[in-house]
């Protein structure tokens, strides 16, 4: 059977079972990677129910959804994505939803997006329209503070009567915002390094950014590019001529080009996470969106050697 006529044998099932809404039955948002969904409901509360569109351990740059999955958005009110290219899927799913009565937000528009394919400290930020911006905005407290307005307007916009809870809530997230800010300025504030070298792509550079850090990937943004020879032994012999000896790769990412980098230049390996999801494992014990960005920092001092 086609995708396609499983998608609207699966639809017309879920049109046969659906339970007419009520006033009380709280508005349905998925969003598309943790980040989203966590800040989507903190503001939202008990006023929706708030559910990643990914599974678990599921990568968003290389996901493929499934039919059932397209046909979750038929119930769906609001969804939330980050745009900028890192969901690839993102045009075809929205484009099947069943009903497609959603709305949808996409939180990178209008951000000052940097370009991609390049370190961090090669150009200045600016805005792209054309596939060529690094989307990882979310690793950006203060870019956070802008995309939880944008959810709290988005919310009200389909729960108007919710605007107080809202508003209030989102002021309540962004002040736990403005303090983990704070805790990543006063810990990355005096460090014997300032480069971050990440063996994989090029997920960190608002973070590197924001804190006057400077990230050096293998690769760009692209989770599925590959780095060159060329490309690795450039990096070693930057890591050589600067004394580097941490390297840094992607929780979710194969840590094998890692080993090898600081192999070769005697250092050690050092994880972060983008926070894009969760393991099976981490759902159980309750870890979040903060708790990854406390460890991410706890990493940077460590290899970074910061007092």
């Amino acid at each position: 059977m086609s995708f396609k006529k499983e998608t609207a044998r699966l639809a017309a099932a879920a049109l046969l079972l659906a339970v007419p809404s009520t006033a009380g039955a709280g508005v349905k948002v998925l969003a598309s990677i943790l980040p989203l969904q966590e800040f989507a409901a903190r503001v939202a509360g008990p006023r929706a129910d708030v559910r990643l569109f990914l599974p678990p351990g599921a990568g968003v740059h290389t996901w493929q959804p499934r039919p059932a999955d397209i046909v979750a958005l038929s119930s769906c009110d609001l969804f939330i994505s980050v745009g900028a290219h890192l969901e690839p899927w993102l045009g075809t799913v929205l484009r099947s939803a069943p009903g497609r009565r959603m709305r949808v937000l996409e939180v990178s528009r209008g951000l000052p997006l940097l370009p991609a394919g390049k370190d961090a400290d090669e150009d200045g930020r600016h805005g792209d329209e054309h596939g060529t911006s690094d989307p990882h905005v979310w690793l950006d407290p203060e870019l956070d503070l802008v995309i939880v307005d944008a959810i709290a307007r988005a919310l009200a916009e389909v729960d108007p009567a919710g605007r107080p809870v809202f508003e209030a809530n989102a002021d309540a997230l962004k002040a736990r915002l403005r303090d983990m800010d704070g805790h990543f300025r006063r810990g990355l504030a005096d460090c014997r390094g300032r480069r971050v070298v990440v063996a994989g792509h090029a997920a960190f550079g608002y973070l590197a950014a924001r804190y006057g850090l400077v990230q050096t990937a293998l690769v760009g943004p692209s989770a599925d590019a590959l780095p060159g020879p060329g490309r690795m032994m450039a990096v070693i012999a930057l890591c050589r001529q600067e004394g580097i000896k941490a390297v840094f790769h992607e929780a979710s990412a194969p840590s094998a080009p890692a080993r090898t980098l600081a192999r070769d230049i005697g250092g050690r390996v050092f994880v972060l996470n983008a926070g894009q999801n969760l393991t099976r494992d981490e759902i159980r014990k309750g870890t979040g969106f903060f708790d990854l960005m406390e460890a991410n920092l706890e990493s940077l001092r460590r290899g970074l050697d910061c007092r």
